[in-house]
């Protein structure tokens, strides 16, 4: 097995430093904000620059409205009224994720994939196809969170590289923004539930490490600095597989499935990451043109890459350091860039946004209407008691070696206990 995956990136520069636990309300705005995006962009995200303008909202669309959306099949299909506010698949498991953190912060996957993921069906409201299909698999008898290969129709879980792992992952970002190994091994367990493809992946773990970098950056960093930021996280991911069994054991399974010429998991992730950092390090150059050359760049107005695990998530890194001191155009763009995948663009950016400027970056009438804002508000405190629980300020840390990514050193996430989540008051309407 191939585990030295960065061998063509370049060393360290500029490690992040990490000077105190942001205040709570970062925690609070990251959660809200991220709703708020999704609930703005859901309407949009399937609206046609081809087609006639839909009648449900003006141009530019920048406020909650009403809608209907057609769900179901050809012969049990309804109209679905979505009410001003109410948000998507994306933040409902985004909550799942939320509710399946113990109280030391680590992500316990045996509770989402068991509790959270099945039931989940019970409810979703615009769900897609790859995590229904890995969420139903999961229904059965002998179902394996760590061993969940499926085939279905033209659905693979090895070509499943989407970003419905990705736009989930928030809480595992904030639960763990004092550790970084941590936040990249819970992404990673968090991805492979439902996705196993490498652009899923590592989409999950950029944008763990998109909200880390702004919730620990102080000031407005320098563009290069945010993506050095970024790119440090990411060197730390070999060490991170490394010394994790399970996640050994899951490479090994992947690999024993592959055709003839097939490329194995480390050779595929090689490949997936160049792609990733080239995009990462476009985005300076990016920065004084117009949007959509980003966006045409990496792929997220084309119908077959729009909702890359990878693509979505470095437009809205770009989004992020295009419009840093101006976050509520930045959403804007967001939500009325038509032929992406706006809603979980948007909740990516408004993450972002949130974790960096804390609540005076939500437009007030937003926030006062966006469904479940008290509930996203416990949720947020309580990651952040969790994270605060388990923060160790810089001047007590262990100084680390100048080679610490190199590191080879056993980690053992331990025995995962159960926690005991409630679903009460998560549900959106049951159609």
């Amino acid at each position: 097995m191939q585990l030295h995956l960065f061998s063509d990136e370049p060393q360290r520069q500029h490690p992040s430093r990490e000077s105190a636990l942001p205040p709570p309300e970062r925690f609070e705005a990251a959660m809200l904000y991220s709703s708020i995006g999704d609930a703005l962009g859901w309407p949009t995200e399937f609206f046609s620059p081809e087609g006639q303008r839909l009648p449900f909202f003006q141009f530019p669309h920048q406020t909650f409205v009403s809608w209907k959306k057609r769900v179901g099949g050809k012969w049990w299909g309804y109209e679905d009224t979505v009410g001003p506010g109410e948000y998507s698949d994306d933040t409902q498991l985004m909550l799942a994720v939320a509710r399946s953190i113990d109280e030391t912060g680590n992500f316990v996957p045996e509770y989402f994939a068991y509790t959270e993921l099945p039931l989940w069906l019970q409810y979703e409201r615009g769900g897609g196809r790859t995590v229904k299909t890995a969420a139903r698999k999961l229904l059965a008898k002998r179902a394996d969170w760590l061993n969940n290969f499926y085939r279905q129709g033209n659905l693979d879980y090895r070509q499943a590289g989407a970003n419905g792992a990705a736009m989930r992952n928030l809480p595992i970002a904030l639960a763990h923004i004092h550790d970084k190994q941590a936040l990249i091994r819970d992404s990673f367990y968090n991805a492979i539930i439902t996705h196993g493809h490498p652009r899923a992946i590592l989409g999950t773990i950029l944008f763990g490490l998109a909200v880390h970098c702004a919730l620990t950056l102080s000031a407005p960093p320098p563009p290069p600095r945010f993506i050095e930021c970024i790119l440090d996280g990411l060197r730390q991911v070999p060490k991170v597989i490394q010394s994790d069994e399970r996640l050994q054991r899951w490479i090994n399974t992947w690999n024993r499935g592959l055709l003839n010429k097939e490329l194995n998991f480390a050779q595929l992730y090689r490949s997936t990451l160049q792609e990733a950092v080239q995009y990462l390090k476009q985005i300076p150059a990016f920065l004084s043109r117009e949007p959509k050359d980003y966006y045409t760049f990496v792929g997220a107005l084309e119908p077959a890459t729009k909702g890359s695990g990878i693509a979505t998530v470095c437009v809205a890194i770009y989004l992020f350091l295009r419009y840093l001191q101006h976050p509520q155009q930045g959403l804007i763009v967001a939500v009325n860039t038509f032929g992406s995948d706006t809603d979980t663009i948007a909740l990516f950016l408004g993450s972002l946004m949130g974790a960096f400027h804390g609540l005076q970056a939500i437009p007030p009438a937003l926030l006062d209407q966006v469904q479940d804002r008290h509930l996203l508000l416990t949720i947020a405190r309580r990651l952040y008691a969790v994270a605060a629980a388990s923060f160790t300020p810089p001047h007590l840390r262990q100084r680390r070696p100048a080679t610490a990514e190199l590191s080879t050193s056993a980690f053992s996430p331990g025995k995962w206990p159960f926690t005991k989540c409630s679903t009460k008051n998560t549900r959106t309407v049951i159609p």
